[in-house]
């Protein structure tokens, strides 16, 4: 609510130069997936984050790495308890989950979700190759 607050004075202020900027920084600290490119050539790179001060160990398991927990651990937590991975993926949508202390499968609260078909929902980031950015 209050980014929302924020962004409009922004926007009654004329300074579009840093609504991108904002914007992009407001989904990092919410911890929102986030997608941008190592050099022009590369496959975009996501970054997932999760804030979990208490947890020993958080990996990101989903489509992308066939629901392997262990393949993509999260570093961390830093000071303010932020967990994070960077990962090279080509465009496609993606559905993931974080795994907290190798047992607790938990959405993204930063993500959109679906319904997996399982009874429960998965976090979803698309990403497309004509463009940088996480949809």
């Amino acid at each position: 609510m209050a980014f929302l607050c924020f962004q409009q004075v922004i926007l009654n202020f004329h300074i579009r130069i840093f609504h991108p900027i904002l914007f992009a920084l407001a989904m990092l600290l919410a911890g929102c997936p986030s997608a941008h490119r190592h050099d022009r050539d590369g496959p975009p790179a996501l970054s997932f984050s999760i804030t979990a001060p208490n947890a020993r160990t958080v990996a990101v398991a989903g489509s992308f790495n066939r629901w392997d927990p262990n393949s993509h651990p999260l570093s961390g937590p830093d000071r303010l308890g932020r967990w994070t991975v960077t990962v090279d993926l080509p465009p496609g949508r993606y559905e993931y989950l974080f795994v907290i202390n190798s047992d607790t499968w938990v959405l993204d609260p930063a993500a959109p979700s679906v319904e997996n078909g399982l009874g429960d929902r998965n976090s979803i980031v698309t990403l497309t190759g004509d463009r940088e950015g996480a949809e």
